[in-house]
């Protein structure tokens, strides 16, 4: 059988009719004795067929319409013939009704829209906004054991306005009063699918199961518009709503309760409503001087889903009374956002001249920023329907996100920020900067019948680093030895803590969490004459948690070193590269210890350390080859368990880099 010949073959053929018509063909087959000479055959046949053209209908039409309809078409066919009967030795020839792989798609688009725009008229409001949108899919796709098949259709309107803008002075200032951008879309999509299994792989009565099927019916709107009435101002408002135009039919309590919820539009059937998205935003940024720049925004994020697919209907009151309504969720959440970068150089220049000593001291701080924010949100997973317009803007406090008609929110969240922010350039090569964060916030859950709190509480203070660079000069003695010394500093800490009433307690009891990280991180890099290049790091990280009275401590160490140079071999001739070189150092250690309530000792339970060395060497062979060589050393300790690991690693490798040319 590995005797045979095989064959296989393309044919690509491409036409182009100008500018009206394009078209593509391909054409492959590959049987299923080919192979390549070092390969085994694949006992597979693949035949492939793929066809795409396009078609600018606008071609055939007056020139002066101005119109673009693009019409795609796309048809591909792949199939495969199995020689054996996939997992087993039976010839698939001798096998009648013998299902054979096979995937087949077709695809229909098309699209129409203006594309010489008009100056005026009724034209540019009605006409040159305007586009059309349509597509048509299905395909199918077979396997020994399985079909399915399926397909789908959309159709879309869009329009989409930038009207001219529209001035007015008042109390001398100039105010736009039309929208900047309107923008509406509208289009109904449907999808059909049905999935087969079998039991075996030759076609046989009745050897499916029943079928699994799906569909979608569904017609979506969606809009918005955007203002700018005034210069630093924007404001938005954009919404999305999806409708499902299914017949759930009455044979079940949630058919009939979908089909009473329906509504009607010029007394046509509009389907119910599952989907609606609704954001809003507001945007500040006034000039007020040249050393200030605040900022403020403000936005909302409302979002209703309806499940018509659920088991069981849901109540208007509790879950034992009221009406019947089919289950919905809704959430929305408001950001409100202030805060203003300052320029001190330009605020001391204003207050004390341009050429004080006060201006020049304080324009060595820079990227001073101050923000202060709050967020404010809720989700309802046991609502009948959609919330009052005052909940889906977000207006009202806090209260009105916990509670909606008398329905408790599932959880309601608030926290504040406030963080600020700066840098400064310092003598001596020295820059450092610092920043402060304070966030506050409390979670509102629903236990029960009753909404409890969770507070939270996390600072970052202090949280910097100071920079030194330093390039002395060759001149001097210092500079005849190294060309560029950095270094850095860095300290962290955070704290952070959790409190949270406790279940089945009385009293009002709480749990609290509170948790102290600290981070330590100096760097040094040292550049030398002669391309000797060295650096050392070390981190140092504290945490300490301490929950219900008990203290957990992880403490990890991590230490660097490297040193990075070249040097020439000691052969002479033809090899004329240096010798790269990298050696390494590293050790981490990772202690972790608890201190129970009430004891003075912290008792290890986790002692890891771990210690590498490295040396890489690698250069430049003559005739395009590259060599080079690499040993490692590790030792992994887990003191906790009394194990200890080394492992000691050589690598040597050999790179041949050839071009042969190229072939047409």
């Amino acid at each position: 059988m590995v005797q045979e010949t095989g064959a296989a073959g393309a044919i690509d053929i491409a036409v182009a009719a100008a500018d009206v018509a394009d078209l593509a063909i391909s054409v492959s087959r590959r049987d299923g004795q080919f192979r390549q000479l070092t390969d085994d055959p694949s006992y597979v046949t693949d035949n492939s067929a793929n066809v795409s053209a396009t078609v600018r209908v606008d071609r055939f039409l007056p020139d002066r319409w101005g119109l673009s309809i693009p019409v795609t078409v796309h048809r591909t066919l792949v199939s495969s013939d199995p020689f054996y009967l996939s997992g087993t030795d039976l010839r698939g020839d001798a096998l009648q009704g013998l299902r054979t792989p096979r995937t087949s798609s077709a695809s229909y688009a098309f699209s129409a829209r203006r594309i010489r725009q008009v100056h005026g008229g009724l034209a540019r409001w009605m006409l040159d906004p305007v586009s059309l949108f349509g597509s048509y899919a299905s395909g199918d796709a077979r396997t020994t054991l399985s079909r399915a098949s399926g397909s789908s259709y959309a159709l879309n309107l869009d329009y989409t306005m930038t009207p001219n803008a529209t001035v007015t002075r008042v109390a001398g200032m100039a105010l736009r009063l039309n929208p900047s951008r309107i923008h509406f879309r509208s289009g109904v999509v449907g999808t059909d699918a049905e999935r087969f299994t079998f039991v075996v792989p030759i076609q046989q009565a009745g050897d499916s199961a029943p079928p699994a099927v799906s569909r979608t019916r569904a017609w979506q709107n969606s809009g918005g518009v955007q203002l700018t009435p005034v210069t630093g101002m924007q404001l938005g408002v954009d919404a999305v709503s999806t409708r499902d135009l299914r017949d759930y039919g009455d044979s079940t309590t949630m058919g009939r309760l979908i089909r009473q919820q329906h509504s009607s539009l010029f007394g046509s059937d509009v389907g119910l409503e599952t989907q609606r998205l609704l954001t809003t935003s507001i945007a500040l940024t006034p000039r007020v001087s040249t050393w200030i720049r605040p900022r403020a925004s403000l936005g909302s994020s409302f979002a209703f889903t309806r499940d018509p697919n659920a088991r069981q209907p849901a109540r208007t009151e509790g879950d034992t009374a009221g009406e019947f309504r089919v289950p919905a969720a809704f959430t929305n959440a408001r950001r409100l956002e202030t805060g203003a970068q300052l320029d001190t150089r330009r605020l001391a220049q204003a207050i004390f001249g341009d050429s004080s000593g006060v201006a020049d001291w304080l324009g060595h701080i820079t990227g001073l920023d101050v923000t202060y924010s709050t967020q404010q949100g809720s989700s309802f997973s046991r609502a009948t329907d959609t919330p009052p317009a005052g909940y889906q803007l977000a207006f009202g406090g806090f209260d009105a996100f916990r509670q909606v008609d008398g329905l408790l929110a599932t959880s309601a969240m608030q926290n504040t920020t406030l963080s600020t922010g700066g840098a400064a350039v310092l003598p001596r090569g020295l820059r450092a900067n610092a920043t402060y964060r304070l966030t506050r916030g409390v979670i509102w859950t629903l236990r029960t019948d009753a909404q409890v709190p969770i507070r939270t509480r996390a600072e970052e203070w202090p949280n910097g680093s100071i920079n030194w660079s330093f390039s002395p000069p060759s001149r001097q003695l210092v500079g005849r030895l190294l060309s560029n010394v950095t270094a850095r500093v860095g300290y962290r800490r955070v704290e952070s803590s959790n409190e949270q009433p406790t279940f089945g307690t009385l009293g009002g009891s709480v749990a609290l969490n509170s948790t102290i990280d600290k981070t330590f991180t100096p760097s040094a890099a040292v550049t030398w004459i002669g391309g000797v290049f060295t650096s050392f790091d070390l981190s140092r990280t504290t945490s300490d948690r301490l929950s219900a009275g008990n203290l957990f401590r992880s403490v990890r160490d991590a230490h660097n070193a490297t040193v990075t140079f070249s040097f020439r071999p000691p052969t002479r001739g033809r090899w004329r590269s240096n010798i790269r070189t990298t050696a390494g150092y590293s050790v981490a250690d990772n202690t972790t210890c608890l201190r129970r309530a009430g004891q003075k000792a912290c008792v290890p339970y986790v002692d890891s350390r771990q210690t590498q060395a490295q040396l890489t060497m690698d250069t430049d062979l003559p005739t395009n080859m590259s060599a080079g060589l690499q040993m490692a050393y590790v030792l992994n300790e887990e003191r906790q368990t009394n194990r200890k690991i080394s492992q000691f690693v050589i690598t040597a490798f050999v790179q041949l880099s050839t071009s042969v040319g190229q072939l047409r």
